[in-house]
């Protein structure tokens, strides 16, 4: 606030001429001086109840070095200032309700701390009558023009273009003519419309500063799958076309409309990036089978021979398979194991349970299910599968367990 009162300092004459030719800078006490008088200044307007509220949350100690270099640019020493005009800078204390009250405070601390740092009085009455002479600037607030940019700009884009009802609307209109545009409606090819206005009235909402109850997909990942199937920049254009006429149609002053606009326009990007390398590699590990992924028949095969070789030499397990012809338990694994894994479905045995059922009766339990489960883990290591496909072969033999097991 000293800032403001003393800004105008450096102008105005001495009224004699040998201050004419020095600067109140230098008759006051120049650096010295002034760093005093701002230290006891502050002292004094922290002080006071009266006026120290408009300092709350300041930093003090940068606002003193500030208010310092301003006062030696303001007393005629060197510049090294740069600050708004009295009104623009105490327009928000104004808000707070500073009035003609608090600047006479503010001039009586600066007469009590000239006065205590023995400057002359006619320096101060010299100090004072340049200080009073901004009081209506420093007093007069925001114009009406500035409150109303403020006004505007604390409402989000959401408040100003209508709120709910508005962005309802203009969804509703915005689809009617998507649909109808053969550029674009194409991407919309059996879409629930019902659900996709509903998740696009929540990202508008969102977007434009309302409440956030979006729960979809960000941009990018939401898009991807229609940039497989083309769309590019030229349907981006398309749908900011319907946009700026939806909001048009509806009356939305062209402010709001650009701004709006602009909003749509910053997610382009991220609606035309598509997959990323790494999904597009997941994608197509997914798309294949657990069969395919593990070699197909070659390698189910090769498994199965090497898991029953295994087996027959475990200790733990091999009673279960005595008097058993391997040649067809092997044909029938290898079926159920190519099923299983994704593969062609030509396994025409029991179902897991009835297969197993006599088994269970011989004591077969979750320790020999454990063994089989070693074994099978330690044939596909021993035939290089990577790490990732065992685990999700060791996942699929393990959902079957409560079956086999008759639990």
């Amino acid at each position: 606030m000293f800032k403001a009162i003393m800004r105008m300092f450096g102008g105005g004459s001495s009224g004699n001429e040998a201050a004419q030719t020095a600067s109140l800078f230098e008759r006051i006490g120049g650096e010295g001086a002034v760093d005093a008088a701002v230290d006891v200044f502050y002292r004094k307007v922290l002080a006071d109840d009266r006026v120290n509220k408009f300092f709350e949350g300041i930093d003090m100690e940068k606002q003193a070095a500030k208010q310092k270099a301003f006062l030696t640019m303001a007393f005629g020493g060197p510049n090294n200032y740069t600050g708004e005009d009295m009104r623009k800078g105490h327009a928000h204390l104004v808000e707070q309700g500073m009035n003609a009250t608090h600047f006479d405070v503010i001039m009586e601390h600066l007469g009590a701390t000239l006065k205590e740092l023995g400057v002359p009085d006619d320096l101060i009455a010299e100090a004072a009558a340049i200080a009073e002479s901004v009081r209506g600037d420093v007093l007069a607030g925001y114009t009406d023009e500035e409150k109303a940019a403020m006004a505007n700009k604390e409402q989000s884009l959401f408040e100003r273009i209508g709120g709910e009802a508005a962005v309802d609307a203009a969804v509703d209109v915005f689809y009617r003519k998507v649909l109808a545009d053969d550029r674009i409606n194409e991407f919309f090819e059996g879409v629930d419309m019902e659900k996709q206005a509903a998740k696009q009235k929540a990202f508008l909402t969102m977007a434009f500063g309302g409440p956030n109850n979006y729960s979809g997909e960000d941009m990018r990942k939401g898009h991807a799958h229609l940039v497989e199937r083309g769309l590019n920049d030229s349907h981006f254009d398309a749908v900011m076309e319907n946009l700026g006429a939806t909001l048009k149609e509806l009356g939305v002053p062209d402010d709001l409309i650009a701004e709006a606009a602009a909003i749509a326009e910053s997610v382009r990007g991220d609606v035309l990036a598509g997959y990323t390398d790494e999904e597009k590699a997941a994608m197509a590990t997914k798309e294949q089978s657990l069969f395919e992924r593990i070699g197909g028949e070659a390698a189910v095969d090769a498994a199965v021979d090497i898991f029953y070789r295994k087996v027959l030499a475990d200790d733990r397990i091999n009673e279960f398979f005595e008097g058993v012809d391997m040649e067809k338990q092997a044909a029938k694994q290898k079926a159920f194991l190519t099923m299983a894994f994704g593969g062609p479905n030509n396994y025409t045995g029991e179902d897991m349970r009835k297969g197993h059922a006599h088994l269970v009766e011989r004591g077969l339990n979750d320790s020999h299910f454990d063994a089989v489960m070693e074994n099978l883990g330690a044939t596909l290591k021993e035939l290089n599968v990577p790490d990732e496909l065992i685990a999700e072969a060791a996942a699929i033999a393990e959902s079957v367990r409560s079956d086999v097991l008759g639990k």
